[in-house]
């Protein structure tokens, strides 16, 4: 009688399809992993104080890295934490930072508190304003938000303000002048303020406006920020005065806060999952996820041939080694065998229960010469202990005459097992197992 077919839950060339696909996951995720910075299209972002673009700041850093200063990026909401001057470029009003909201009013207090230098440099530009033109002023309402974040402790609200002076006959230089001493500069559209509030002092000034102001509690603020960004900061005067600045704190470390920069620490391990390319991941995972599941609920492939499995004192041995005794040598469970078929038949042959195993071994021998059969119960017990630590092949034929004395002594070997049975001269190793 043939056995019926198994039908499997998929045909050959659903198979092949789904490892494809799951080749092609795999692939892509490790494409994007490696490679996906260049399929992500870059955007303009005013985001990044270390960026190489013309509104970064990356000459600026390098410039004072070789000069002998130490600039630091920092990221954490800690900002009375550094000792050394602290630049806010181009900040914006809010930022989060592990999920809670900060402010930069609340930065510069922090700071202020501290008696620790700041620096805040005013935003200008919009970069999101198109291709056609791509710089244009920006909107007064970041300025103004900078203004009153530096000012707004000094009970002067609304006193401070700056506008853009637009560029005689083309021409972008100026000269600035204060206690700082005298810098050429050369600023398109430069930005100065136009009111000052009463209690700050002017650092340096040009014949529009105040372009470098001291809060009354030292914060330092910067009008222009064309004076630090990558395309203008190697023109005209302009490292010479920030070096100038720089050098009255006389520090060698300055520290650049990224926070009001976007780049503050949000720990979304979903925003992060979410994301191209790492949702190209998710989606990897969600696929082996659902073949995990197809696999378990149902036979995945043709049917495993069927596997003939043994019976007797050598499978139970080999069962009780590896797995009930977690890998036991086989001495001990040979002679722990040989002691429980002793003990299992010294009861069923009826017995007294009392006395050591070598005494109910001598007893059942007195009971198979009474049935004139070989005494074998001693003999199998001084074998197992007489074992070998590496005997594999004489404990399992130790264990099948132990079996087969049992089955012998109960009369539960058939004919052919009887005519198979050794004879009483031989060596308890030798007897075979029905």
């Amino acid at each position: 009688m043939s056995q019926p077919k198994h039908r499997p839950l998929v045909g050959k060339w659903g198979r092949r399809a789904i490892l494809t696909l799951a080749f092609l996951s795999v692939g892509s995720v490790v494409g994007t992993l490696l490679y996906g910075s260049k399929l992500v299209p870059l955007t303009p972002t005013q985001s990044d104080s270390f960026g190489y673009g013309p509104v970064g700041h990356h000459a600026f850093t390098e410039t004072m890295r070789r000069l002998g200063m130490h600039v630091v990026q920092s990221r954490g909401d800690r900002f009375e934490g550094p000792a050394s001057p602290m630049l806010f470029i181009e900040p914006g009003a809010t930022a989060r930072v592990e999920g809670k909201e900060r402010r930069l009013s609340d930065a510069i207090e922090a700071r202020s508190e501290a008696a620790l230098p700041t620096i805040v440099v005013l935003p200008k530009w919009n970069l999101f304003a198109g291709a056609a033109e791509p710089f244009v002023s920006a909107t007064y309402m970041p300025v103004k938000e900078t203004l009153d974040a530096v000012f707004s402790r000094e009970g002067y609200s609304g006193g401070a303000a700056a506008k853009l002076i637009a560029d005689a006959d083309g021409q972008s230089e100026r000269e600035l002048y204060g206690v700082l001493g005298t810098f050429q500069v050369q600023v398109p559209k430069l930005q100065v303020f136009t009111t000052v509030p009463p209690l700050a002092t002017v650092l340096l000034e040009s014949p529009y406006g105040a372009v470098v102001v001291a809060a009354a509690d030292g914060t330092v603020v910067v009008s222009d920020p064309d004076l630090i960004h990558n395309y203008n900061f190697h023109r005209a005067d302009h490292a010479a005065l920030w070096w100038t600045l720089l050098a009255d704190y006389e520090s060698d470390t300055i520290v650049i806060d990224e926070v009001f920069h976007g780049h503050g620490k949000t720990h979304s391990l979903g925003r992060a999952l979410g994301e191209f390319p790492s949702v190209l991941l998710v989606v990897h995972l969600l696929l082996l996820l659902l073949l995990l599941v197809i696999l378990g609920s149902k036979r995945f492939g043709p049917a495993l041939p069927p596997f003939a499995h043994g019976h007797g004192p050598r499978e139970a041995i080999e069962v009780a080694a590896h797995v009930l005794a977690d890998g036991q040598p086989i001495k001990p469970l040979v002679e722990e065998y040989v002691a429980q078929v002793l003990f299992d038949l010294h009861e069923r042959l009826g017995l007294p229960q009392k006395g050591t195993l070598e005494a109910r071994a001598a007893a059942i021998d007195e009971v198979a010469e009474h049935r004139r059969h070989a005494p074998e119960a001693m003999k199998l017990l001084h074998a197992a202990r007489a074992l070998g630590p590496k005997a594999n092949n004489e404990g399992w034929r130790i264990a099948r005459a132990a079996h087969t004395y049992r089955q012998r002594l109960l009369g539960r070997l058939g004919k052919k097992g009887a005519a198979k049975a050794p004879k009483s001269t031989e060596e308890p190793g030798e007897e075979r197992a029905a």
